[in-house]
């Protein structure tokens, strides 16, 4: 039986096709979660708790805990389900744990109970805090990647229409004058003209051209683009207001996307605060009496009073023309 003869050619650009598809994709999603992971601020965390695990615990997991432990003290781990569930649909008990740390508490219920000194510290050690990403404890993950997706496949597809404005068509030829067309296509693939020195070496009889008449669509692939970015940024309750040239964003339009953006970052927001209060009604920090918080980074309230502010130059910019009109208007008539 004869051996298939193996393309190497093919499949080395087949493999540069491949990373390139993964890179673009893994780019997108590095971007989102770098974005995603600094929309809160951790206030007053004891120093043995670290606020970058934190949030990539609920980023990747959707939920983490907040714990007293002997050895360490205030830490905060990852955590799954081990036990029954409560009347509220929460797990009676979690199972705590991170690299080379495991250990198995009770969820802190709130319920207020006269207990001595000794017998609140021994419930410290087998009780945890839920740190819960959004109120059905879903990691913010799963969505990035899908939006990652979306942005990788038009990125590509944007590529690839450019290419096919540089050369829009497909060439026919002989085998034996493969390699010839090849180098040329690498010459124009290189920004360089190409010349054929021997002109038996390609004649009319030798080579078809079939063009594609591809459409240029990169500029409407690229608002797209932006288009899903923004949805991404809406989801994350990042305020992504933009201002085309030739539109101007009514009041009503600005406040609908602030309200969506406001209701998309509470629900990211009001579980960590939830967090926070149980938090400080468990625990007493030792030797302060600052309690822990979490709060929007304030870049982000800038970011949203300059959008509120760009709106309404636009609103006075509108109402200066009106009044110019009509001013226009009533000289006219009285001239």
């Amino acid at each position: 039986m004869a051996k298939r003869k193996v393309n190497y050619r093919n499949n080395l650009q087949f493999i540069d096709s491949a990373y390139l598809n993964n890179q673009t994709f893994m780019d997108y999603l590095n971007r989102f979660k770098k974005v995603a992971l600094s929309v809160f601020e951790w206030v007053n965390l004891p120093e043995s708790m670290d606020a970058r695990w934190l949030e990539r615990c609920l980023y990747y997991n959707g939920q983490a805990t907040l714990l007293k432990d002997k050895r360490f003290g205030f830490i905060n781990t990852q955590c799954c389900s081990n036990g029954n569930i409560n009347i509220y649909g929460l797990p009676t008990n979690l199972n705590c744990y991170s690299f080379e740390y495991s250990t198995d508490r009770k969820l802190f219920t709130g319920v207020d109970e006269t207990l001595s000194e000794a017998q609140q510290e021994a419930r410290d050690y087998y009780e945890c805090i839920l740190v819960q990403n959004n109120w059905d404890r879903e990691p913010t993950a799963g969505s990035m990647e899908l939006f990652a997706l979306r942005l990788y496949e038009a990125e590509r597809s944007c590529d690839v229409n450019i290419k096919t404005q540089k050369y829009p068509y497909f060439i026919l030829c002989d085998e034996s004058q493969r390699l010839t067309i090849i180098n040329m296509l690498k010459k124009i693939e290189g920004n360089e003209f190409h010349v054929v020195g021997d002109k038996n070496n390609l004649t009319p009889d030798q080579i078809k051209v079939l063009e594609t008449n591809a459409p240029f669509v990169a500029d409407k692939l690229q608002d797209y683009k932006k288009e899903i970015w923004n949805e991404a940024l809406t989801f994350l309750g990042i305020n992504n207001i933009m201002i085309d040239k030739k539109e101007r964003l009514v009041t009503d339009e600005a406040n609908s996307n602030n309200e969506l953006i406001n209701l998309n970052l509470q629900s990211y927001l009001a579980p960590r605060q939830e967090a926070c209060r149980q938090f400080n009604k468990k625990f007493r920090l030792e030797g302060t009496d600052k309690e822990i918080s979490v709060r929007v980074r304030s870049d982000l309230h800038n970011i949203i009073k300059n959008a509120q502010s760009i709106v309404s130059d636009y609103e006075d910019m509108q109402n200066l023309d009106n009044k110019i009109t009509e001013e226009g208007e009533v000289n006219l008539q009285n001239g």
